[in-house]
């Protein structure tokens, strides 16, 4: 059961293209990706945007589908101020349920200026674990943070974040926004955002382009990024996880691997919706 418990915590992560290094919230000194104004001719997507990537588990000769992550954004006017609402879903194929089930959602509000989170809530029920938490962000980048677990109990913390600590929806979008034609491949971009209690750092390294076939979606032009794994339950800490994201505008995620310590977890592609852009990645 520990290898399951750590494996669905797994999909998340890999979903969201993020791996998280331990850190105390007060290291504010290192520098971070700049949140900055993005016109809206610009952004890489638009509400009504759907996309859903399939999570597999190999190991020797199995190899199998588990799961979905379905994510949905939408639109929002608070106060006058215009903004994204993005939803997402965790799931567990059916099959998988008798083993271990995963019903997972996730809600975050942010700003269409500059994709800074103002609301974030996930409701998490995995086997026999549940928990809640809401998080709204403050304008001088504090964080209000309630936790409510299974046995009712509530846990209220102010977490002390940066301009550039988000939560794990919102960082998936606001990543799709960087500024790309700037980088070059070995650099690396720190970023943080905040689960339960606590603020993480991020790391990600810009490995540069590749050709990348995707199974039943065709093959993508794509930029490819990796990040170093902490050793742990899942992870053995000695390889990268890796991630490739099409090479045009939309910025949409294409596949996920990473190598756990029994096996192998990826995402791929699964289908797409209501894209801004043409898929111009797509070579066949």
């Amino acid at each position: 059961m520990t290898t399951l418990a750590g494996y669905r915590n797994t999909i998340v992560v890999l979903f969201l293209l993020i791996v998280s290094w331990p850190s105390t919230a007060q290291e504010t000194d290192r520098p971070c990706l700049p949140v900055r104004e993005v016109p809206p001719s610009q952004l890489a997507f638009q509400a009504g945007e759907k996309l859903i990537i399939i999570a597999s588990y190999t190991w020797g000769v199995v190899n199998t589908d588990v799961g979905t992550v379905t994510l949905e954004i939408s639109e929002r006017n608070n106060g006058g101020i215009p903004q994204f609402v993005a939803k997402g879903k965790i799931q567990t194929a059916r099959f998988f349920n008798a083993f271990f089930r995963v019903d997972d959602y996730y809600e975050s509000h942010f700003n269409k200026s500059n994709m800074r989170p103002t609301y974030f809530m996930r409701d998490i029920h995995e086997g026999k674990y549940s928990i809640q938490n809401y998080y709204h962000y403050n304008p001088d980048y504090s964080i209000n943070v309630r936790i409510i677990r299974k046995d009712g109990s509530i846990q209220d913390t102010l977490l002390p974040g940066t301009m550039c600590t988000f939560d794990f929806i919102t960082l998936f979008y606001f990543l799709r926004n960087l500024d790309f034609g700037a980088m070059k491949p070995g650099d690396v971009s720190p970023i943080s955002f905040a689960i339960d209690e606590e603020i993480f750092d991020l790391y990600l390294r810009y490995d540069g382009k590749e050709e990348i076939r995707i199974q039943g979606c065709g093959t993508f032009r794509c930029l490819k990024f990796s990040a170093q794994t902490v050793a742990g339950v899942v992870f053995d800490g000695k390889e990268d996880l890796r991630f490739w994201i099409s090479d045009d505008r939309n910025r949409i995620p294409l596949f996920i691997e990473s190598p756990v310590v029994v096996g192998r977890v990826t995402g791929r592609l699964g289908s797409y919706e209501n894209l801004r852009y043409p898929v111009t990645s797509k070579i066949k």
